[in-house]
């Protein structure tokens, strides 16, 4: 029995480790920090009994492979999935627009949710289907070297729909600015959510907390299999002999019987191993160099529990905030700031107050003194920037030893660091292993 150990127990690491051992591969997975999930995990607030999970994570009915693992788990029936698309945009002043699609036929109905899209003029409406349809038709290596704003301003897209749609779009798929996101990953992005499926831009919201989801089962699965995993274990170096490597060295163990060995961890992480050759001498490998060159995102969660909640739909996008997103959440609800360069280094009081004061401009139901209980989450390199120049190197990134794979949201998916991305390249260094 070939016998895998895959370094790294976030999202793409839980997923190699149960398709290989769905396949019978012995696996053993080791993860640096006390818990498994990585950038995706559960955490309960003891005085209110609620699991809450650390950032409220956007997922839509384009994850295909999210929701073949969910099902894959038992868990299908523990995430909803709208019947279709449905967002609430709104206004500062309180008036909320629905970007809602009627029952037509796909893609029909996309087209007319947007025609009905009263946000805009109708002027501005006909611009936003003209990029869009156009994307069907324009090819990656025209669009390859540009930003996603320098491609909406080549499209004749309005200043006013940029603000107040198409950031709001880039911001929450891709975690980082129209500015820095790369042109041909948005395409990609906007490929899948528009033009993959007359399900693929619901919105999909899970109903327990996502160490629940994914987290727990996995690691269930892999203990009923036989398998082994630890925690609080890091990797320190790998020793390579004739292009291979033989010999793994954590704070812990020192593993020589072994086939494969997968890196499911970070860019600065990966950056960090110390990779020598069977005489003890160090090595520099070009991943290590290239790893240099990759830039991160934030993300900023905060968690409201309220006395009384007076929201009423289960989300909200707001136009021209720093709060992204709003997540009801019934005795409380999440508050999601991507790309928030300029919140993170705040205090945790001192971004409460802002929130509780952009929220009630926007909802004059709501008013700071409903807030009984409060949590900040802070995200620091949730995701790397998928810009022009991480989309280059992540497409030439390869493995400098024959026995050695990546797997994790920056490697090749054609995706920004999303949960779909983690999945599929989980997903993709299992599938090449026989």
């Amino acid at each position: 029995m070939n016998h895998v150990i895959i370094i790294g127990g976030g999202l793409s690491g839980l997923t190699c480790a149960y398709y290989l051992s769905q396949k019978k591969y012995k696996v053993t997975l080791i993860e640096a920090s006390p818990k498994f999930g990585g950038r995706t995990y559960s955490l309960i607030n003891d005085e209110f009994n609620d699991i809450y999970d650390n950032g409220q994570h956007v997922m839509m009915g384009c994850y295909y492979e999210t929701l073949k693992l969910i099902a894959d788990l038992g868990n299908r029936d523990k995430v909803e999935i709208q019947k279709s698309l449905e967002i609430p945009f709104v206004h500062e002043d309180g008036k909320t627009i629905y970007l809602k699609s009627p029952k037509l036929f796909y893609p029909l109905n996309l087209a007319a949710a947007m025609m009905n899209f009263k946000l805009f003029s109708f002027k501005e409406r006909l611009k936003i289907i003209d990029f869009l349809t156009d994307i069907l038709f324009s090819a990656d290596k025209d669009i390859c070297d540009l930003s996603v704003i320098e491609w909406l301003m080549e499209k004749n897209q309005d200043e006013e729909s940029i603000r107040k749609f198409w950031e709001i779009l880039i911001v929450g798929t891709m975690n980082t600015t129209a500015e820095k996101a790369s042109a041909q990953v948005f395409k990609k992005v906007l490929s899948e959510v528009f033009f993959s499926s007359s399900k693929s831009s619901s919105m999909v919201i899970p109903q327990i907390g996502l160490s629940e989801l994914f987290i727990e089962p996995i690691l269930n699965s892999l203990k009923n299999s036989g398998n082994c995993f630890s925690n609080t274990e890091r990797l320190i170096s790998l020793i390579v002999d004739q292009n291979r490597v033989v010999k793994i060295t954590t704070n812990k163990n020192e593993y020589h019987n072994f086939d494969d060995i997968i890196l499911s961890i970070p860019p600065h992480a990966l950056e960090k191993i110390d990779i020598k050759n069977i005489k003890g001498e160090l090595l520099i490998t070009d991943f290590q160099m290239a790893m240099r060159e990759i830039k991160y995102s934030p993300i900023l969660n905060a968690h409201f529990w309220l006395k009384k909640n007076p929201f009423t739909e289960k989300f909200y996008s707001l136009i021209d905030s720093e709060i992204h997103w709003l997540f009801n959440h019934g005795s409380y609800i999440s508050l999601t700031t991507s790309a928030a360069e300029y919140s993170i280094e705040k205090e945790r009081k001192e971004i409460f107050i802002e929130f509780c004061s952009e929220l009630e401009k926007y909802f004059p139901i709501f008013n700071s003194e409903m807030v009984i209980d409060y949590k900040i989450i802070k995200e620091k390199r949730a995701t790397i920037i998928p810009d022009c120049t991480s989309v280059k190197l992540r497409n030439n990134i390869f493995s400098p030893f024959e026995n050695m794979k990546f797997a994790g949201d920056w490697t090749i998916t054609d995706l920004p660091g999303t949960i779909e991305s983690a999945i599929l390249s989980g997903r993709k260094a299992s599938d090449s292993f026989a």
